[in-house]
């Protein structure tokens, strides 16, 4: 069994990993299907959750989903007081792969991915789906698979009362699955996650297959860690000489480091740099780096407007 953590994001985590012994036919193309054959749902494999950082009904509130991007796919038995058993029909939402980001986007529900999906590139196959995720760790075997990461979250832009009053946003886990021609999926269900994070929430799912006329049992897990962080407004960098002396400062804002981050080049005679970071109240921390011959690199997590976390990085180079 081998072990591979992530140790740079989002650059450093291409981590593609192969696993000969899986049989599993994929669509090489990542393309959608428009309407999914209505073969047996239960040959798809459970391969994660799609973290998605949904807004919270209020008192009274009901809030409606746009389903106009799923297709009807198998049916889902329920049990109903009176009537018995009743088969309804089953809509699923299929990712998209972009090839670009090397992640899968479901339209209407953008998040994180929090799975191990398998493509096969030139002939080989390949783990992706988990890019999305901070502190990833995935463990392959012949006989298990499992990766887990964190997520983080904040405070929404606009929110002076956040973690004080109730909270306007949460963490919805959609279970995602894979069909055997390698398309990805999701359905409704799912579990929902509120408050201030702090807890890791983990899944684990066994199964038997018949291998060359023999039962072969594989089992596949699942956690991820949901963890809260304060808001950052703005960066300062201050360069410094040998001896101590300042060489140069600039102030940053966070919306000026995009998804990839940013790279700053070190002034001539800089030896070491002081980054503080400000967050929306106020308060500051701070982090020393020595510049040597390899690049530093401060991480942070960056929040969009409603408070879900990805992380990036200042590069000091």
């Amino acid at each position: 069994m081998k072990n591979l953590w992530s140790k740079k994001w989002p650059k450093v985590l291409l981590v593609l990993l192969i696993c000969g012994t899986l049989a599993l036919a994929v669509d090489a193309t990542g393309g959608t299907l428009a309407q999914p054959e209505k073969r047996a749902v239960e040959e798809d494999k459970f391969i994660g959750y799609q973290l998605v950082f949904e807004r919270l009904p209020g008192d009274w509130e009901e809030i409606t989903r746009d389903y106009s991007n799923w297709v009807e796919y198998g049916t889902e038995d329920m049990k109903i007081d009176g009537l018995g058993t009743v088969a309804f029909t089953r809509k699923i939402l299929i990712g998209e792969y972009d090839e670009e980001k090397s992640r899968y986007i479901f339209p209407g529900l953008e998040g994180l991915n929090c799975f191990c999906a398998i493509r096969e590139i030139e002939g080989e196959k390949h783990y992706t789906g988990y890019r999305d995720m901070a502190d990833t760790k995935i463990t392959v075997g012949d006989n298990e698979t499992s990766i887990s990461g964190t997520a983080y979250f904040g405070p929404p832009v606009d929110d002076k009362n956040w973690n004080t009053e109730n909270y306007d946003y949460g963490w919805k886990a959609y279970r995602v699955y894979q069909m055997e021609d390698g398309t990805v999926y999701l359905d409704d269900s799912g579990n929902s996650y509120g408050g201030m994070g702090g807890f890791t929430i983990s899944t684990k799912e066994s199964y038997t297959e018949t291998v060359d006329g023999e039962e072969q049992t594989t089992s596949f897990e699942v956690s991820f860690t949901l963890e809260s962080v304060k808001r950052v407004r703005e960066l300062s960098v201050s360069w410094f000489d040998g001896e101590n002396r300042p060489v140069a400062e600039q102030t940053i804002r966070m919306e000026e480091l995009g998804e990839d981050g940013l790279t700053l080049e070190r002034p001539q005679g800089a030896a070491w740099a002081l980054v503080e970071e400000t967050d929306r109240l106020g308060a500051v921390k701070r982090s020393a780096y020595t510049l040597g011959e390899e690049e530093a690199y401060h991480r942070l997590v960056q929040l969009d407007e409603r408070g879900m976390g990805r992380v990036t990085f200042l590069t000091l180079k």
